[in-house]
């Protein structure tokens, strides 16, 4: 996921694994020697990881990077490189701790290779699948079927609806307060049908409100602010 020097030679590598949830360690050489650790320890790359751990301790030593995937497109292609930088520093900021995280790391991974192996250019809708597979598994799931106090359907027509980042719920003006930010219907559609697993079908004008909604919204959950939006702005002007 991410990596920085210590020492002379070494490095401390952070890495997001099936059975031991977050981790981080000392790849002793990896800043010098170029046969160990040789690409290996590039942020993006699937690796088969064998370690050691220290009893108390927070850092384990890296004994073995083993290649399963490499990222060889993102080097020559900004774009994938942006996607891929999001994806990253997302999970980095929800996960926490040395808890297994099986369901995570399968959805890491396979937004991270069809980010890097797909022959089309990305779309900002994988990004958006993605928010919403990750806050699901992390029990935050923003609620867009109904209004949370009057409990009236968001489908029916001629109600509008204002979206309540702090607490993930929408409610509809006959019970808010004029609080939240206003939603359209083509953009609770949309947000139905990504929740459904049916993103296909999502109206084209309800991109950047969508966008606009699930970042805010994980704004509010996270401890410090994600730098890689910006980067996705500079790059691609989303």
């Amino acid at each position: 996921m991410r990596t920085r020097a210590f020492g002379e030679s070494d490095k401390i590598v952070t890495f997001l694994t099936r059975e031991f949830g977050k981790l981080s360690g000392i790849a002793k050489g990896a800043r010098k020697s170029r046969r160990r650790f040789v690409a290996s320890l590039e942020p993006f790359t699937h690796v088969q990881l064998g370690f050691r751990s220290r009893p108390q301790a927070d850092l384990c030593f890296i004994e073995s990077a083993d290649i399963v995937r490499s990222a060889r497109k993102l080097a020559f292609d900004l774009d994938r490189y942006a996607y891929s930088t999001y994806v990253v520093e997302l999970i980095d900021s929800m996960v926490e701790g040395r808890e297994a995280e099986p369901a995570v790391f399968d959805l890491a991974e396979a937004t991270l290779a069809r980010i890097d192996g797909s022959a089309d250019s990305p779309s900002p809708l994988w990004l958006r699948q993605f928010e919403v597979e990750l806050l699901a598994l992390a029990g935050l799931e923003p609620r867009f079927d109904l209004c949370s106090r009057c409990r009236r359907p968001s489908a029916e027509p001629g109600k509008g609806f204002r979206f309540n980042p702090r607490t993930g719920c929408l409610c509809c003006d006959g019970c808010g307060d004029g609080s939240g930010i206003a939603v359209s219907e083509a953009a609770i559609v949309s947000m139905l049908l990504l929740q459904r697993g049916r993103p296909t079908e999502l109206p084209a004008s309800a991109g950047g409100e969508v966008r606009a909604l699930l970042q805010t919204f994980i704004a509010h959950h996270l401890r410090r602010p994600l730098r890689s939006p910006a980067l996705l702005r500079e790059i691609l002007g989303m």
